[in-house]
């Protein structure tokens, strides 16, 4: 059986792909991420991370984005795991 659970962006795998579910967070760094149109609902997928996982290279909605490490933990993903 296969289960959702909710993770940060930056614990997807690199190639994976997912869906938006919330942005956490309050203040600016969260309506930055609002604004570049993060948002629920919305496809991602993560293309690369520089050296050390910093800064992530995500596809989001088409567009490419990069993101600090931190910012990405703000971003809340889908990730599906099997359950047996």
């Amino acid at each position: 059986m296969t289960l959702a659970r909710e993770i940060g962006l930056d614990e997807l795998p690199n190639g994976c792909g997912s869906e938006i579910r919330a942005v956490r967070g309050e203040g600016r760094v969260t309506r930055e991420l609002l604004t570049l149109g993060l948002v629920p609902g919305v496809r991602v997928r993560v293309l690369r991370r520089g050296i050390g996982g910093d800064p992530l290279e995500i596809v989001a909605g088409g567009h490419p984005v990069c993101l600090r490490r931190d910012q990405s933990r703000m971003i809340r993903v889908v990730a599906a795991t099997d359950e047996s």
